[in-house]
């Protein structure tokens, strides 16, 4: 502000002062009026504007608004920061060159307030109703605990034969994530967290990896009757042969995308809906239910003791107190579940193997060995590896609730004090303010001392550097040093970060420039034009989709509150200036309904409540001083405000959205594509760098040292899982964009689900790379041909194809190399192999995950010729092969 009235000399300045003392002078002996009040009438009107004080003023604040805006796209944790800055900075844009001088104490009128409210709230926080964040979480915890159940009883009543449905798994699915997802954020506070109870900050950290383990593991046995249900209902759609329409001329029947590779799964496909498949499965299921009862009971009796400890803990705090005998019997209870589930998990592997070779008997001969291929049908052995895999899922999920039984019956029998737990560790939650890419921090405070910290940052280095190897690198381009410099300060003008700085920069000037011209400084300042500025800049956003959503909550919530606002006004003071008493009681009715908006609507209506509590009290307060006080630029009482109010916000919104929109829209269907574009090539990198991993020996790896993949399998696959769960939550969004694109929100909620099946099947298999045996390994090669030449040719093509799809929106040929599993079917068939399997090797452990590996790469298989389909009838087929019966006369 200095500089800028450094820019106008100081005699300039005084003349301009000296007219101004003589106009007011001239005008209160016209008019009569206080000369206070037409000084400041003549300043707010611009009578002290300079061009040279203005275009300072702008370039500096239009900087820092720029600034802001990208540390807000690039960190997400400085949304408020940016918002707040904008809004105080608009002070100075707008005041600071009609002032005669320099005013450090401009920004107080909203300074002053926000800081008493802010007080305000840390107060009423403390003191009523006070929740600690361990206590939050605490809470979230209990909650993802009891969804627990879900998985198991579902596993209970297919088991039983009843149907499942589909809708309400994939809800299921969908509420567990989104619980898990509210929760990390706060996770982030618990270096911060004053509490009072038994468990400190750090325990309730302690529970959030085994808690994980947990609700990945629940999800992967949910995924699995997910996918089989969804895989029932297709059966359901695809034709009972593939011989089915023949005898419809090809020239006159309509192509149907994606025919080609229908027709070629269909024969498949009949297969395994013919009654011996459905034979099978019922045989496979009763074995699976009687041999996993207890074990299944087990663990849910453990979930419900582990959510009746975290609730026990979490309503002890403060002034309640559980009784010791409480505590007691929950420790005993966990150590008695611990000790049953142990023993049902040991009960449960030999058994469950017994019972699923009593129920196929009839594929083994007398010797315990396969019988021929001639003597079996076409899929005899899928009712057998199938019962593996959930087999293999239901143990993985028993292990992980157990280990969480662990830690909690832990923390019950060493935690036996209620005391107050204080921060002890301001530092590290610095450094997490700070990184926009560490969103949530996973301490690792298990009651173990761990790995050996140093030979996990050796394997992980080593298995990132073998990683970039399979990511390869193109051919580089020579550049000189400047053209490299322009490209990339060009790149980081316009990435989106860039152009919604660019944005909110000139929405700023556009709303702004007419309180800056004295022509119009007068009229913008009496209709509190600096309502118009704030809204254009807050409701900018990165991608359009969620200015759609912004747009309108804002609208509604303007409208709402400024009827609100207009009725308490007239209530309350009907047509007179307005009654203190009356105004506060119609206002204290007002804000029950705005808080009740605010709290218990869905967080899609947040925007909205903000929106309708702000422009509430903006109609009641500036009715009252407009009829109380004698002030310049007073919009007004009743409906005159709510009007003013209503049609500021609105120009404000045209501005937003023609800014918005030019030069080409923000599109989140675009952003969205090419995450998944990226996720498709990160995919592949994966599958080449298990490929280079499986079935090598690890020269130097010890027994007790798993290999450098091993290490950071479960980190990578998470990875992706978090993009491309963060990609759902933008695809939610996409009902409300306009778009012109060849993808619609239903497309690429298929694409997300099924590149996350991809991510889940590559992330086992590369777990298995590590673990499972070398023979195994080797088995697994030779029976579906995982490192043959020609099959990874195909799936590496098809990948890229479907990546630049994504990236491109062109048609996808009709002639791929899929369906990829009926190809490593027919290759495995045309070298008229023969399985080699005996009950021996069925009853081996490691059997077992040989037959998760299976069905993982198959599923990999499966998601990648779903995934072609779902282009396909978004994109359509280009290069289609028709053929005629004879030649055709043109």
């Amino acid at each position: 502000m200095k500089a800028a009235f450094a820019a106008r000399p100081d005699s300039q300045t005084q003349a301009r002062l000296q007219a101004l003392q003589q106009q007011v002078a001239a005008d209160s002996q016209q008019t009569g009026l206080e000369a206070t009040f037409l000084a400041q009438k003549s300043i707010y009107d611009g009578f002290m504007l300079d061009a040279r004080v203005t275009v300072v003023f702008y370039v500096m604040i239009c900087l820092f608004v720029y600034a802001v805006s990208r540390l807000r796209v690039a960190n997400p944790k400085f949304a408020l920061v940016q918002i707040f800055g904008i809004i105080i900075a608009d002070l100075f844009l707008l005041f600071g060159p009609v002032l005669p001088s320099f005013s450090a104490l401009l920004p107080r009128v909203l300074v002053e307030p926000g800081a008493i409210g802010v007080g305000l709230g840390v107060v009423c926080n403390v003191i009523f109703f006070a929740q600690s964040a361990s206590s939050a979480i605490l809470a979230k915890m209990e909650q993802l605990v009891e969804m627990g159940e879900k998985p198991l009883q579902c596993t209970r009543s297919r088991f039983s034969g009843s149907p499942a449905d589909l809708g309400e798994l994939e809800a299921s699915k969908a509420k567990t994530i989104a619980v898990f997802k509210a929760m990390e954020p706060a996770l982030a506070f618990l270096p911060l967290d004053v509490s009072w109870g038994r468990w400190s900050p750090e325990d309730v950290g302690s529970l959030h990896e085994p808690l994980q383990r947990a609700m990945i593991a629940n999800m992967s046995l949910l995924d699995f009757h997910i996918s089989h249900v969804r895989s029932d209902k297709q059966l359901e759609q695809i034709p009972m042969s593939s011989g089915e329409g023949n005898g419809v001329d090809l020239a006159e029947r309509p192509p149907r995308v994606g025919g080609h590779q229908l027709q070629e799964s269909a024969d498949l496909m009949h297969a395994l809906r013919s009654p011996e498949e459905v034979l099978m499965r019922a045989q496979t299921r009763e074995a699976l239910r009687a041999s996993t009862t207890e074990l299944l009971h087990l663990a849910s009796e453990s979930l419900s003791m582990v959510a009746q400890s975290i609730h026990t803990v979490n309503s002890g705090a403060w002034f309640c107190r559980t009784p010791f005998e409480d505590i007691s019997k929950l420790i005993t209870r966990g150590e008695i579940l611990r000790t049953s589930i142990d023993s049902a998990r040991a009960a449960c592997k030999t058994e469950t193997t017994t019972r699923l070779l009593e129920s196929h008997a009839e594929i083994f001969d007398a010797d315990g060995q396969l019988k021929s291929r001639d003597q079996l049908g076409p899929h005899s052995l899928r009712g057998l590896v199938l019962g593996m895999v959930v087999e293999e899922r239901i143990l993985g999920a028993a292990g992980a609730i157990e280990e969480l039984l662990n830690r909690v019956t832990h923390l019950l029998r060493h935690r036996s004090k209620v005391r107050l737990w204080l921060p002890s560790r301001v530092r590290y939650a610095f450094s997490w303010l700070v990184n926009g890419h560490q969103t949530t921090p996973t301490p690792h405070l298990a009651a173990n001392g761990g790995r050996d910290p140093d030979v996990v940052a050796e394997q992980t280095k080593e298995a990132h550097r073998r990683l970039r190897i399979s990511r390869g690198h193109g051919r580089p381009v020579r550049r000189s040093l400047l053209t490299r410099a322009i490209v990339a300060v060009y790149h980081w003008l316009t990435d989106a970060g860039g152009m919604y700085a660019l944005r909110m920069v000139i929405v700023t000037i556009a709303t702004a420039i007419p309180g800056s011209l004295p022509s119009t400084a007068g009229f913008y300042y009496r209709e509190k034009g600096i309502w118009g500025l704030i809204t254009a800049q807050t409701t900018l956003l990165v991608y359009m989709a969620d200015f759609t959503v912004s747009l309108v909550g804002r609208t509604v919530g303007t409208v709402v509150g400024g009827v609100m606002g207009m009725l308490a006004w007239y209530v309350g003071s009907g047509h007179g200036p307005g009654n203190a008493y009356g105004l506060a009681a119609i206002t204290a009715v007002m804000t029950l309904i705005l808080m009740w908006w605010r709290l218990f609507l869905p967080p899609a209506f947040t925007m909205a409540a903000i929106m309708s509590g702000a422009t509430f009290m903006l109609v009641i307060g500036f009715s009252y001083d407009d009829t109380h006080l004698s002030q310049y630029g007073l919009p007004g009482h009743g409906y005159e405000a709510f009007y003013k109010r209503l049609v500021t916000v609105l120009l404000g919104f045209v501005a937003a959205f023609i800014v918005q929109i030019f030069p080409r829209p923000p599109s989140a269907t675009r952003h969205t594509c090419k995450t998944l574009s990226n996720t498709v090539r990160t995919l592949s990198d994966h599958y080449a760098l298990l490929l280079s991993h499986w079935g090598r020996t690890h020269p130097g790896t010890r027994a007790d040292r798993s290999s450098p993949v091993g290490v950071v399998a479960e980190k990578i696959s998470l990875d992706v899982a978090e993009t491309l769960l963060s990609a759902q939550q933008s695809i939610a969004l996409l009902k409300f964009e306009m778009t012109l694109g060849p993808f619609d929100s239903q497309t690429l909620s298929d694409a997300v689900r099924l590149c996350q099946d991809m991510n889940q099947a590559l992330g086992r298999l590369l777990l298995l790379s590590d673990s499972l045996p070398g023979p195994l390994q080797d088995r697994l090669s030779h029976s579906v041909g995982i490192l043959d030449d020609h099959h990874i040719g195909d799936i590496m093509g098809v990948l890229g194809i479907v990546e630049q799809a994504f990236r491109l929106g062109l048609p996808l040929p009709e002639r791929l190399p899929t369906p990829l599993i009926k190809r490593c079917y027919e290759s495995w068939h045309d070298q008229h192999r023969a399985a080699q399997l005996s009950t021996e090797l069925v009853r081996d452990e490691n059997y077992r995950r040989y037959c998760v590996g299976l069905s993982a790469y198959l599923k990999f298989l499966a998601a990648i010729d779903e995934l072609v389909l779902v282009l396909k009838g978004a994109l359509g087929e280009s290069h289609v092969v028709r053929r005629w019966d004879g030649d055709e006369q043109v």
